[in-house]
C-alpha cells in the first residue's frame, strides 16, 4: 500500500489527547507504514491481521479503541463483515469504523456505506484526507462518550421531560444542544450524531447559506471552520435561526428541526451516494436516516425536517 506522509501538520486538540486506532491490515508492510504516521500525529495505535482477530479485542474491551481502521479485503473476516459485525452490537455499534481499500467500484463503496462505515478511504491514502477523516471520526466518538458521561446521574430526571424546545444560530451552539435534545432518550449516546448532524446542516446550510460545493472547497482547502466562524459573525446572517423540539410521544421520540433560510435540495442526500464517500462531506443525512432515526421526512422546500425514535414500530404521523 502506498501512503502519504503525514507532515507539517497542527494537533489538534482531540489527537493530542492520546486516542486509540485499531489498525487492521494484513499486509506487514502496510500495516507498519500506516502505524509510523498514526503515531506521528498521535495516536496510539493497536494492530490486528484480520477482522476475526480485532472483532474478539474489540469484544473483550470496547474500550480500546476510539476508532477503527480496517483494510477492505483480508482473510479469515474482511473488513466489510468486521464493519457489519461492530454496527450490529448494541456494546460496538458506536465506534466509528474507517473502511481502507484499493477498490473504486460503485457497489464496493455502497455496501461499506450501507454496513455503517464511517468513511471510505481509497488507496493510496491522501494524507491530508486520512487526517481530517481521523479527526472527524474522533470527534463523533467523544462526543458520544462525553454526553453519556454528562447525563448518567440525571437520566430519570431527563425521563419526565415531555417537550423540549430550543433554538439557536451558531455553529458553537450545535454541540450542546444537541447534548441536551439527546438526553430526552433512554440512551442519548446512541441518537446524538443523528441529531448533531440535522442541526449541524440547518446552521450551515439554512442560517449561514453554505452550499454544498462551497463546503467540500474549504474542507479541502482545511479553511472550513475559520469560514463557518467568519461568516457567524456578519450582521447579515444574524437574522438566522434554527428551532429545534424533541417531543415525547407514548412510542418513541419526535423532532423537529426548522430553519428559516430558503431550504436546499435535500432529495439527494437520502441515499448512499459513492461520489460523496469518497469526499469530506455530504454524508450526514444518510447516516441519521439510516443508522439514528427510524423515520426521517423533509418538508418540500428542505428548510424543515421530522425524524423519529420509536420505541413501537407501529407509528402514525
Amino acid at each position: 500500500m502506498t501512503f502519504q506522509p503525514i507532515t507539517g501538520m497542527n494537533i489538534p486538540r482531540e489527537c493530542a489527547e492520546r486516542k486509540r486506532v485499531l489498525l487492521v491490515e494484513d499486509d506487514r508492510v502496510a500495516a507498519t507504514v500506516l502505524e509510523s504516521e498514526l503515531e506521528r500525529l498521535g495516536y496510539v495505535v493497536e494492530l490486528a491481521e484480520n477482522g476475526a482477530e480485532a472483532y474478539t479485542l474489540i469484544r473483550e474491551n470496547p474500550a480500546r479503541a476510539d476508532v477503527i481502521i480496517t483494510d477492505r479485503m483480508m482473510p479469515v473476516m474482511d473488513g466489510l463483515a468486521l464493519t457489519r459485525r461492530i454496527k450490529a452490537d448494541p456494546d460496538t455499534a458506536d465506534l466509528p469504523v474507517i473502511l481502507l481499500t484499493g477498490a473504486t467500484e460503485t457497489g464496493d463503496i455502497s455496501a461499506g456505506l450501507e454496513a455503517g462505515a464511517f468513511y471510505y478511504i481509497t488507496k493510496p491514502a491522501q494524507r491530508d484526507l486520512v487526517r481530517s477523516v481521523l479527526i472527524s471520526a474522533v470527534r463523533e466518538s467523544a462526543r458520544r462518550k462525553a454526553v453519556k458521561n454528562r447525563l448518567d446521574n440525571h437520566q430519570i430526571a431527563f425521563e419526565n421531560i415531555d417537550v423540549l424546545k430550543m433554538s439557536l444560530r451558531r455553529p458553537d451552539e450545535v454541540e450542546p444542544v444537541a447534548s441536551l435534545l439527546a438526553s430526552i432518550h433512554r440512551h442519548p449516546e446512541k441518537i446524538i450524531q443523528g441529531i448533531f448532524e440535522l442541526l449541524q446542516n440547518a446552521v450551515e446550510h439554512g442560517v449561514l447559506r453554505f452550499g454544498f460545493n462551497e463546503k467540500a472547497r474549504l474542507l479541502a482547502e482545511g479553511t472550513w471552520d475559520k469560514a463557518l466562524r467568519d461568516r457567524a459573525s456578519l450582521p447579515e446572517y444574524a437574522s438566522g435561526r434554527v428551532e429545534a423540539t424533541m417531543l415525547r410521544r407514548t412510542n418513541g421520540l419526535v423532532l423537529t428541526v426548522e430553519d428559516n433560510g430558503p431550504g436546499f435540495n435535500w432529495r439527494p442526500y437520502l441515499a448512499a451516494d459513492p461520489s460523496r464517500a469518497l469526499g469530506q462531506s455530504g454524508r450526514g443525512i444518510v447516516r441519521a436516516r439510516a443508522f439514528v432515526f427510524d423515520k426521517l421526512v423533509y418538508s418540500e422546500t428542505g428548510n424543515k425536517v421530522t425524524a423519529a425514535c420509536l420505541t413501537e414500530k407501529s407509528y402514525k404521523w
